[in-house]
């Protein structure tokens, strides 16, 4: 089968270039080798790629007239998604739907943006078929009168980290919490650093902390990064003593799962998740998850979040504190009961292996199978 991929880019530390490829690893190794990722970027030299600078560039590709399968990524406005009326008629076109920021989320400079992409949003009538990463994504083209047929196949977690038997902290008392997440409006880095600094304010941090935040700068807004950093700069000279605060940006994978491996706590104010990857990794890594509860926040934390009514930072704050003292406790740092890391970690463990690529892979890979026999 000859398939087709179109996206606008496909870049490292983004989630939907990530889920590209492991679709191409998937097909790979069900024996598919003739696929080709059309977009106006790619940092994966593995993947084979053509380099579009216009839609034409696609139009006339002998790859793409003459394949079996277009699948198509949508998480945000990008011209190649206007290809679909010229897809040849005998080809299956398959939409893998990653959801769009809400337009209140973001900056009212971009809001065009976000405007132009739910006016694209449209085109997945084209489709045969619309695969969601979670239920949250469904229901969102259905709010918008979308009813082209769809499943739900969870993104892949590649979950490398090791957790270990013991965090840090319960040799050298130091809770660490980590943020991943792009710095933006909608991810509340800002709203994090705000807890903390009531919780620091107001003498309720039992133990020193320290707070590191990890995000793609290149998808970043550089007014929240100014706002962080003058954030960070005011409590720092304010609680020295006890807090230490770090930006990392562009993160390789083997920081961040350090971080996440050695971090207590994983704390995301986030307003509107698609899936969210981070959460899991989290989970997996025996990190206590604090998160604002909403769109699909609640699915894929489960049992394990402690989820707090979007936009309360005082009520953030006042979780982040309860989690805090929990991690302390005798209970939870010696104990092997219910309430103890070790019961915590191995649960956490066992739930990533639904995310799993060995899970998720052969269900992407039945999925398309069920489209294309149609």
């Amino acid at each position: 089968m000859k398939i087709s991929y179109v996206n606008s880019v496909c870049v490292r530390n983004d989630a939907i270039s990530n889920a590209i490829q492991d679709e191409f690893g998937f097909l790979k190794q069900a024996g598919h080798e003739d696929i080709r990722l059309f977009a106006f970027q790619c940092d994966h030299s593995e993947l084979p790629f053509t380099l579009c600078r216009s839609v034409a560039d696609i139009a006339s590709h002998p790859h793409f007239l003459k394949s079996d399968l277009v699948v198509f990524h949508f998480g945000i406005y990008y011209s190649l998604f206007n290809l679909f009326p010229i897809v040849p008629k005998q080809t299956q076109k398959v939409v893998v739907f990653h959801n769009i920021t809400p337009r209140a989320l973001v900056p009212e400079k971009d809001r065009w943006l976000i405007d132009k992409s739910i006016a694209q949003l449209d085109n997945i009538r084209w489709a045969d078929h619309v695969i969601c990463d979670s239920n949250t994504n469904l229901n969102v083209l259905r709010s918008h009168g979308l009813s082209t047929p769809a499943s739900i196949v969870p993104l892949a977690v590649h979950s490398k980290i090791s957790v270990p038997e013991r965090k840090p902290s319960f040799s050298d008392g130091t809770v660490r919490i980590v943020f991943i997440g792009r710095f933006t409006q909608s991810k509340g880095p800002h709203e994090l650093l705000a807890a903390i600094d009531h919780l620091a304010s107001s003498h309720q941090m039992s133990a020193p902390v320290q707070l590191d935040f990890v995000g793609n700068l290149a998808f970043s807004n550089p007014d929240m990064i100014a706002t962080m950093e003058k954030m960070i700069a005011d409590i720092h000279q304010r609680h020295s003593a006890n807090l230490l605060i770090r930006i990392h940006g562009s993160a390789s994978d083997e920081m961040k799962h350090r971080l996440l491996s050695e971090a207590d706590v994983f704390a995301l104010p986030t307003y509107h998740e698609g899936f969210c990857v981070p959460i899991i990794e989290a989970i997996a890594s025996g990190c206590r998850v604090v998160v604002y509860d909403n769109s699909n926040t609640h699915d894929v934390a489960g049992k394990f979040g402690t989820m707090v009514r979007t936009g309360d930072i005082g009520e953030f704050a006042h979780a982040l504190q309860s989690v805090m003292s929990q991690v302390q406790s005798a209970d939870w740092r010696e104990g092997r009961g219910e309430k103890s890391y070790t019961r915590y970690a191995d649960a956490g463990r066992e739930y990533a292996r639904r995310f799993s690529p060995d899970r998720i892979g052969p269900a992407f890979l039945r999925t398309l199978r069920n489209i294309t026999i149609r």
